[in-house]
């Protein structure tokens, strides 16, 4: 294969890493940037050179297109590849580059243009004969006079962008004002176009997507389809390949649709064309990506195919060879995409130092991660992604469960123990599922998930804990190393606190083995394996793995997804003080305090406001996305510690209550 010398990747995370590895491959260099919170990412790792992009603002950095465009000129790149997100569907960005003679790998910038504005999209693919969804497409006092035209109800949504940015569902004309208001703010933050458009309002729908390949000159090809209905918020977690859910005769006019589309305007690269189906499988075009999407890898699974390969291929102008009968889908394939959020807090962003980092044998995991990253705020919150293949989906779900129980990411809260639930659901697994499921299902998942939390596996980890502090082998005996126990041979009696609870356990060391009491119950304890964070032992016969870090004065042990703290004072940084708690005067007081690190977007209230309890007091931006911060109580405002614009740190104090 012809290949350029040398690209430039105008990105970030995972997906910088997935473009290197294909470019590494084919004997590509590669030119990283990143920002200074990027410096310990696996993209700036694995490259051949890598760039600092000075500044604190993303405008300063990785959407600075000027900046990137004199970085790939002064360092001999050829070519620039936008990845997803950032700049990787702007028009003008594509424009600046090839007039700088450098190649996009990616669509034309007249495609872009065309598939990236939703209204002219949807105009467009109308006259080709595609559905659409019924809509008004006008100027928001426009769209106040139009929607009672339309049955509610309604979505409004940000012409110029995708990803559930800008998107609010109306039940009620009255609620209409403030959803556009709403949109029209996101969108203007988000896309840096404001423009709006209403459409019908699907609430039982399946998002299925078309991936595409095409070369310029009007011939394309697909590669079958992706169920990407599992959504919450529009943002998607849980990714297939090929959709289990309609009918062979329904994919083929989603085939031919989507080939319609990319042959009227020969296309360039590799493309995604997403619909809507309803209950009876009738299909209407939602948007156009005109860029590799996220959940890209299920398609190369069951295919064989590397898009980012054909994705450079096409950049240098090589005709698509590739035959559409010679094209099969074989087996099915999942992901999940891992993301730094506390399902149990309103999935709220999670950051920190990554302690540690174990992936799994069993899947492919797509991750910039590496041990010692700070997570940013500023960034969404995606980890990596999980993703299996097998012959059949039954398989692949089995699989699945069983490699997120193996991914470790020591150091923050992640969403493995709710999207190993999701996968559990007999509606999943039966796929009685739409795009309002998950939401609609959360309420009862929460709970599920909060039980499940409570059900704790307390010898387990027990055991786990007590391995990891007191039981040191050598690296040549490690089942029978008992002369290695150190404190063990002058301590066994322990006093362990798991969550708010403390437990009594006694311990006595046998020949390659050793026995615990804990409560009335004895177990029979062998070591079997020490590996980075990970132990594995058996428990009256039982095979256990558990990781472990440590953090803040506490042990945190992931066993089964789910996450658990645990402390003894037998451990010195983890000796917990016995405090009595003391009541001064009669005035209650609430200092309501940040849980997540952020930008303040908005503030709400001012000093002397009287509050009912969960009002919005601020609003604040986390990982590209936007959360409410609320008052606990009825109570007035005293006083605001933030203004709008404030960098918030987590447990910063944000606003003083009095009762």
């Amino acid at each position: 294969m012809k290949h350029f010398q040398k690209i430039l990747i105008a990105n970030r995370g995972e997906i910088a890493v997935r473009i290197l590895k294909t470019a590494q491959k084919f004997g590509v260099q590669v030119l990283a940037v990143y920002a200074a919170e990027d410096a310990a990412s696996k993209h700036v790792e694995l490259a051949d050179q890598a760039i600092l992009l000075e500044g604190d603002e993303l405008q300063e950095t990785y959407l600075n297109q000027d900046k990137l465009i004199s970085i790939a000129l002064d360092h001999g790149a050829q070519a620039i590849h936008p990845g997803y997100g950032f700049l990787s569907e702007n028009a003008g960005f594509a424009e600046k580059v090839e007039q700088a003679g450098l190649a996009f790998i990616g669509a034309t910038p007249a495609q872009i243009r065309l598939m990236g504005e939703k209204r002219q999209a949807i105009a467009f693919v109308e006259r080709l004969g595609v559905p659409i969804i019924p809509g008004k497409r006008a100027s928001v006092d426009e769209l106040i006079q139009l929607a009672p035209e339309l049955d509610l109800p309604i979505l409004v949504k940000a012409s110029g962008g995708g990803g559930g940015k800008g998107m609010e569902v109306v039940h009620d004309l009255a609620q209409l004002p403030n959803a556009l208001e709403q949109a029209q703010r996101l969108a203007l933050q988000y896309f840096g176009n404001d423009e709006l458009l209403i459409e019908k309002y699907l609430p039982v729908a399946r998002h299925i997507e078309v991936q595409v390949l095409g070369d310029g000159s009007g011939k394309a090809v697909h590669l079958f389809e992706r169920e990407c209905s599992i959504q919450r918020r529009y943002q998607k977690l849980i990714e297939e390949a090929p959709a289990s859910s309609i009918s062979e005769n329904t994919k083929k006019k989603l085939y031919e649709a989507a080939l319609t589309i990319v042959r009227a305007i020969e296309y360039r690269g590799a493309g995604t064309i997403e619909f809507l189906v309803d209950e009876q499988e009738n299909f209407y075009f939602l948007e156009m990506n005109t860029r590799l999407q996220v959940e890209h890898p299920v398609t190369e699974l069951i295919t064989g195919i590397d898009l980012v390969e054909w994705q450079l291929r096409i950049a240098l102008g090589e005709q698509l060879s590739l035959q559409q009968h010679q094209l099969t889908a074989n087996g099915h394939a999942i992901e999940l995409r891992i993301c730094a959020e506390d399902p149990t807090n309103q999935f709220m962003p999670t950051s920190g130092h990554i302690h540690d980092l174990i992936e799994p044998e069993s899947a492919r995991w797509d991750s910039f991660l590496t041990t010692g990253f700070h997570l940013s705020s500023n960034y969404d919150s995606l980890l990596g992604k999980l993703i299996v293949h097998g012959q059949s989906r039954a398989e692949v779900l089995e699989q699945m469960r069983q490699s997120v129980d193996s991914l470790f990411v020591g150091g923050v809260k992640t969403n493995q123990q709710f999207l190993k639930m999701v996968l559990a659901q007999p509606a999943f697994n039966q796929n009685q599922i739409s795009t309002r499921w998950l939401e609609e299902s959360l309420p009862a998942l929460l709970r599920e998930e909060e039980m499940e939390g409570e059900k704790r596996p307390v010898a387990e980890l027990l055991v786990g804990y007590l391995l990891h502090h007191f039981y040191r082998p050598n690296s040549t005996d490690r089942a029978t190393s008992w002369t290695e126990m150190g404190y063990w041979r002058f301590q066994q009696k322990f006093q362990v606190k798991l969550e708010e609870e403390w437990h009594a356990i006694e311990v006595s060391p046998k020949a390659n083995s050793w026995q615990m009491s804990w409560g009335n119950q004895l177990f029979q304890v062998v070591p079997k394996q020490w590996k980075s964070s990970s132990i594995q032992f058996s428990l009256n016969d039982k095979d256990i793995v558990i990781f472990i870090s440590e953090e803040a004065g506490l042990s945190r042990i992931q066993y089964l997804s789910q996450l658990y703290s645990l402390r003894s004072n037998h451990v010195a940084n983890q000796v917990q003080l016995q405090r009595k708690a003391v009541v001064v005067g009669e005035t209650k007081s609430d200092r309501v305090v940040a849980d997540l690190f952020g930008k303040v977007v908005d503030v709400l209230v001012k000093p002397g406001d009287v509050l009912q309890k969960g009002q919005t007091l601020l609003v604040i931006e986390s990982m590209k996305s936007e959360f409410t911060i609320q008052s606990p109580a009825n109570a007035v405002v005293k006083t605001i510690h933030v203004s709008k614009g404030h960098l918030v740190q987590d447990k910063e104090l944000l606003v003083d209550l009095e009762s």
